[in-house]
């Protein structure tokens, strides 16, 4: 994205290294450093080369086995799941930062630009982009890396008195990510972001005031016309017709059904499709974005009001 100002006199605080981000990145403000390690070019010609790369994805490859007694190592018929890539990047965040601080900060701009990055040895499940703007519907407009990281430190200070806000944050990001796995079969996918809608939930309704009591059937309609998004239809909700996606909600995590089947046999909507109908999953993610913004303290800008029922990119602007 950009190239930051480095300034004279490093940043002292809690640090920690951080990837995959193929991009070349060097930033110093008073509240934060990014680095670029010296080997990032060699390291993004290694990754983006591996044999394991689909579509921009990167996958684990075969589980590898020791056997114990002869030392041989032995590719499984089945792939690993959990996996890591080489780190790109430092972080270091000013003293009166901690880890978990650290570890937040990489989580949002994972979100902001969209693909997973981790601080962690093995911290990717099952697949991975290994571009920026594959998860997310939006691009930065106008804006940096250095909003995006001022805004998570923001976002830090005005949960300072609940630990477990921040943590639900990351885990609707993480959700947002795994839904979009592309070996996921529809059910899956459904289960992820229909827990990550929920858990935006819990953020968005633990900050009203007063604090409101709807069901799962209304939860969607309440959370998009608090925040003036266009209601999907397969959100909208009544007394006397509930909306469509609590009625798949509550047959999938009740009775294990996934449009009349067994689950992974059918895809969202049924195996009969139109010509015409709509990908509500998709939409599912792109809702599930807008609402991120508006809980990480941009409610107003432009991009939380634009549809989701399209498959357009949209420019996403966090200054003002």
């Amino acid at each position: 994205m950009v190239t930051g100002q480095t300034l004279n006199v490093p940043l002292r605080g809690v640090s920690a290294e951080f990837g995959y981000y193929p991009v070349f990145c060097n930033i110093e403000t008073d509240r934060f450093s990014i680095r670029t390690l010296p080997e990032h070019e060699s390291i993004v010609a290694a990754v983006s080369g591996d044999s394991n790369v689909l579509k921009s994805w990167i996958y684990p490859g075969a589980q590898q086995y020791r056997e114990f007694m002869s030392g041989k190592v032995r590719s499984m018929p089945y792939n690993a799941r959990v996996f890591g890539l080489p780190m790109t990047h430092v972080l270091t965040l000013s003293e009166n930062r901690n880890r978990e601080e650290l570890d937040f900060v990489v989580w949002c701009l994972s979100f902001f630009i969209g693909m997973r990055l981790t601080t962690t040895e093995a911290g990717f499940l099952d697949a991975t982009p290994i571009q920026p703007g594959k998860l997310v519907d939006f691009i930065l407009s106008r804006s940096t890396i250095t909003d995006v990281i001022e805004l998570a430190l923001d976002y830090l200070e005005s949960e300072r008195s609940d630990a477990r806000v921040p943590k639900r944050v990351t885990a609707v990001i993480h959700a947002l990510f795994l839904a979009q796995y592309p070996q996921n079969l529809s059910f899956e996918r459904f289960q992820y972001l229909y827990m990550a809608l929920d858990t935006c939930f819990k953020l968005v309704a633990d900050k009203a005031a007063p604090k409101p009591h709807i069901n799962h059937a209304g939860r969607i309609q309440w959370m998009c016309e608090k925040f003036a998004i266009p209601v999907p239809d397969w959100a909208k909700n009544s007394k006397t017709d509930p909306s469509s996606l609590s009625v798949v909600r509550n047959y999938t995590f009740h009775e294990a059904m996934f449009f009349d089947g067994p689950l992974g046999f059918a895809s969202y909507g049924g195996n009969q499709h139109s010509a015409g109908q709509e990908n509500i999953p998709l939409q599912m993610e792109a809702l599930v974005c807008r609402l991120l913004v508006v809980i990480l303290g941009k409610p107003g800008v432009g991009y939380v009001k634009t549809c989701v029922k399209t498959r357009e990119v949209h420019a996403l602007e966090l200054r003002g």
